[in-house]
């Protein structure tokens, strides 16, 4: 959206915090204080996107195993009141949530970063699923990711075929098990770097299964970018 018609819009509808009740002053429905509260991943790793040490930049896993993507971003850490805002956006259909949310993701994404991808990749849902969640909640992250870095979307490159079941139910093997195969590409690749957008990344399988059909299939770099990440926890389990 353009400065000009988000100023607009912020005098004719001022913003009202999503988590505390108070008027934002801003043209975002979240105050500056709720913001500031909000949980961040403190350092993360460059590749996974989880908490390390401040003195490295790749934590000693991605060292020795590196993810097929490059780098992953997040703007959150998965906690509360992340996991409700982002349970009731995908579950509730709370897309004010997702809207908020996205627009902090891009906003910090962009300070951070002087290369961006070619072009943003949605994870797709299948069809099913979509015709029973009514939206694509990656979709709809992806939509202010494009608009604020000012980078198209491309979701017709990559289709899912498999309704697989819920990943979140399964642990890191299974989800590996659970992904694999489920996803197919409709376009030719030719050395682009694509950004694969998530909600929230858990053990990475689904995002490592595109990344490797996108690799495959001629990609040039695969960065991933979503709203929140797991705790450091999870890479506990995964190495059990």
């Amino acid at each position: 959206m353009n400065k000009w018609l988000e100023d607009i819009q912020f005098h004719l509808l001022p913003g009202k915090c999503i988590l505390c009740g108070a008027k934002s002053h801003r043209n975002i429905d979240l105050c500056q204080a709720c913001e500031d509260d909000l949980p961040r991943t403190i350092h993360p790793c460059w590749q996974c996107g989880l908490s390390i040490p401040s003195v490295q930049e790749i934590c000693g896993r991605c060292l020795v195993n590196p993810p097929l993507f490059s780098h992953c971003y997040t703007a959150f850490k998965y906690a509360a009141p992340i996991d409700t805002l982002i349970n009731q956006f995908k579950n509730h259909t709370n897309l004010v949530n997702g809207k908020v949310l996205s627009h902090v993701l891009a906003k910090s994404y962009i300070a951070d970063h002087l290369i961006l991808p070619d072009f943003w990749l949605p994870v797709p849902l299948h069809k099913s699923r979509l015709k029973t969640r009514g939206f694509n909640q990656a979709f709809e992250i992806a939509t202010t990711l494009a608009d604020i870095t000012e980078r198209p979307i491309n979701s017709r490159l990559c289709r899912r075929i498999f309704h697989t079941p819920d990943q979140k139910s399964l642990n890191f093997s299974d989800r590996q098990s659970n992904i694999r195969k489920a996803f197919i590409l409709d376009e030719t690749l030719s050395g682009e770097t694509i950004g694969i957008v998530d909600d929230v990344i858990t053990t990475t399988a689904t995002v490592s299964e595109i990344s490797r059909l996108l690799l495959h299939n001629g990609a040039g770099e695969i960065q991933v970018v979503a709203l929140a990440r797991t705790p450091s926890e999870t890479k506990q389990a995964m190495l059990k």
